[in-house]
């Protein structure tokens, strides 16, 4: 089992296994989740990229110089660290505005279906067709009402937990608004701290993994693929901004997209307002 690379998240300590996939495997340590992915995942800060997941893992161990999947020992070689805190960039915010108008025509075509797309694309609201689903999708756009008119408190309390899958897509939503905002702190020179810390303080709820994310977004650390979306929109490469957004859609069924959903979210509402 080689290591491809590892998070500069990922605490010392002894990790029970929490849940496995076919291309992710989650250990737990009281409320941190770290996750043994495939290549296709990519790198992230609690991420360590394997060239093949091992069949019934159970156990993981963290320590100073190496990791433990119950007998295997991966060495942390240092040239195998991701850095995933936020770029800090000397974004032009005219070209990051007109980047955002691209990748809001590009969700309707690139994102997947029942996903967040809906915020930048009306049509899709006709993917929610259940009784069920009809009810969510109103909450949604209620929950994103009040971010919108800067009421980020109440906003990310309906949002949260709201959706599909193993972190629903009001979860990653709310990673991806915190990840946009950091971003915007760093590389627009906002002031979005308290914004930030409105969405984070009413987002967390019962789900470890989405907790995680979140926490990681809040505190400026993003995975590798989102590293490159950000990069791509402080530049004038359509081409590069188009892929990025293509490959960071591919994240889970619509978590990635989710996620994007809400860092363009977050962009557009402070670009607007500043």
């Amino acid at each position: 089992m080689d290591l491809l690379s590892f998070g500069d998240n990922i605490p010392e300590g002894d990790y029970r296994l929490h849940s496995a996939f076919e291309h992710a495997v989650n250990f737990r340590r009281g409320r941190l989740i770290i996750s043994l992915v495939s290549p296709g995942a990519g790198a992230g800060p609690v991420n360590l990229v394997v060239k093949q997941i091992p069949a019934g893992a159970r156990k993981f161990r963290a320590t100073k110089f190496s990791f433990y999947v119950d007998d295997n020992r991966l060495r942390k070689a240092p040239d195998a660290m991701y850095d995933s805190s936020v770029p800090e960039l000397d974004a032009e915010p005219a070209l990051v505005r007109e980047n955002i108008e691209t990748l809001k025509v590009f969700f309707a075509v690139g994102a997947p279906p029942r996903s967040m797309r809906f915020i930048f694309d009306p049509d899709a609201e006709l993917e929610f067709r259940r009784v069920f689903e009809r009810k969510m999708l109103l909450r949604m756009k209620k929950a994103a009402g009040l971010l919108s008119a800067g009421a980020y408190a109440a906003g990310a309390r309906m949002m949260r937990g709201l959706g599909f899958g193993l972190t629903p897509s009001g979860d990653d939503f709310l990673s991806g608004m915190l990840a946009g905002l950091g971003f915007a702190r760093k590389s627009l020179r906002l002031n979005t701290e308290k914004a930030a810390l409105a969405v984070y303080k009413n987002s967390e709820g019962g789900n470890l993994i989405s907790n995680t994310f979140l926490r990681c977004s809040y505190e400026g650390l993003v995975t590798f693929k989102i590293k490159r979306l950000m990069i791509a929109l402080c530049g004038s490469g359509k081409r590069e901004l188009l892929s990025a957004a293509a490959d960071a859609f591919k994240s889970g069924h619509t978590s990635g997209a989710d996620f994007c959903a809400g860092l363009v979210f977050a962009l557009q509402d402070v670009l607007t307002t500043s």
